[in-house]
């Protein structure tokens, strides 16, 4: 109730000067300008995933945890490849060692092993199977599997065609605010390209649609092309 009584006040108090401004139209001064923002998307269906695939393995030494991840490694890149995933779709994107402590110990900290991980970047093509592909994968003993992505080969041409639709939505914006003020639009005086970029959702659940996967199901989402523009307007009377 307070809300809705403190809306009403701030509408009442506002009243004279809307009347004001109806009687005398403001004046755009000189070099008075407007910017605004105008933003759009447009969505594709996607036609590869990107997805993070690797092996974290645990022993009491370096020497022997390197060599199980190794060979845990060079076996999920197997069956990646024998399911289809061709060879330069296949890269490392990180390589990590590390001791592992246990803290609890009253002596302080006692040293449980070392923590060997190679994580992969991979790109699947085969969108009927990306559950399947992923199944491949954990057999052979992949552990960390995260960071699905769903991309089009065709993002560049639909970015070009959302920054026009951002522009014409800050035109909008713009005729908008203007007429609102009783002032009208001049040239424009800059125009920048503010934000732009790929954004992609991944779901993971049990689908029908991957029929081939035992395991996981990954049913593929859109890929989705942002654009953001920043326009400078002159502003006349």
């Amino acid at each position: 109730m307070k809300k809705l009584l403190s809306i009403a006040l701030a509408l009442l108090l506002c009243l004279p000067l809307l009347a004001t401004a109806a009687e005398a139209p403001l004046a755009a001064a000189d070099g008075a300008v407007i910017t605004v923002t105008g933003s759009a998307s447009v969505s594709l269906k996607a036609d590869y995933a990107r997805v993070s695939v690797g092996v974290s393995t645990k022993a009491d030494t370096v020497e022997e945890a390197a060599r199980k991840n190794n060979e845990t490694i060079a076996g999920v890149i197997a069956a990646l490849k024998d399911f289809g995933v061709a060879e330069e779709d296949i890269v490392t994107s990180s390589y990590s060692v590390h001791a592992e402590y246990d803290y609890s110990s009253l002596g302080g900290q006692k040293l449980t092993g070392y923590n060997v991980t190679n994580q992969l970047n991979v790109i699947i093509r085969d969108m009927a199977h990306v559950g399947a592909t992923l199944d491949q994968a954990t057999a052979a003993g992949a552990n960390n599997i995260y960071n699905i992505e769903f991309l089009s080969t065709k993002a560049p041409e639909a970015q070009d065609e959302a920054m026009g639709y951002a522009v014409r939505d800050a035109c909008r914006k713009a005729e908008l605010l203007a007429g609102a003020a009783g002032l009208k639009l001049g040239g424009v005086k800059s125009i920048s390209d503010s934000n732009t970029g790929w954004s992609q959702t991944a779901r993971t659940y049990a689908s029908s649609l991957d029929a081939a996967a035992a395991k996981n199901s990954i049913l593929p989402d859109d890929a989705v092309v942002s654009a953001s523009v920043t326009v400078v307007f002159e502003l006349v009377p």
